[in-house]
């Protein structure tokens, strides 16, 4: 039998893990970890969880006020470094950042369990490689 020519689209393609990405424009960062419908739910000022529309599980996060955060908390803590052959990669760890951005507000309960499925949608301890955050690194 002749294999039909959209085979490749109907079954689904595979496609790379998922990574965190910051908008500049936004000054956020924003992790999903599935590509399916997804509603936005305000946690606060610095946190937006997004939630499957089909299951309402969390499937990811976006993190605002970057510069604002590093700003206050520096690039210390939230900056990680490694070797990878010669070259030194920086990677912003999105656990710290998130950890940091929930100092910022009122210690609620409510606020405490977004903050803790915000954690657990993605895997331990994502990062983001600093790359795109150039200009924001050389501000503070």
């Amino acid at each position: 039998m002749e294999e039909h020519f959209l085979k490749d689209f109907v079954k689904g393609q595979h496609r790379e893990s998922s990574r965190p990405w910051y908008n500049s424009h936004g000054d956020c960062i924003i992790y999903e970890m599935q590509d399916e419908a997804s509603v936005a739910e305000r946690v606060d000022g610095f946190l937006t969880i997004y939630r499957s529309v089909s299951t309402g599980k969390s499937i990811g996060y976006q993190i605002k006020g970057v510069a604002a955060l590093a700003k206050t908390f520096g690039w210390e803590g939230i900056l990680v470094k490694s070797k990878q052959g010669a070259e030194e990669i920086k990677e912003i760890s999105l656990s710290v950042l998130l950890l940091a951005a929930y100092e910022r507000g009122p210690k609620t309960i409510s606020r405490r369990k977004a903050y803790a499925e915000a954690f657990e949608s993605v895997p331990a301890n994502p990062r983001l490689q600093s790359e795109n955050l150039e200009p924001l690194l050389h501000e503070s």
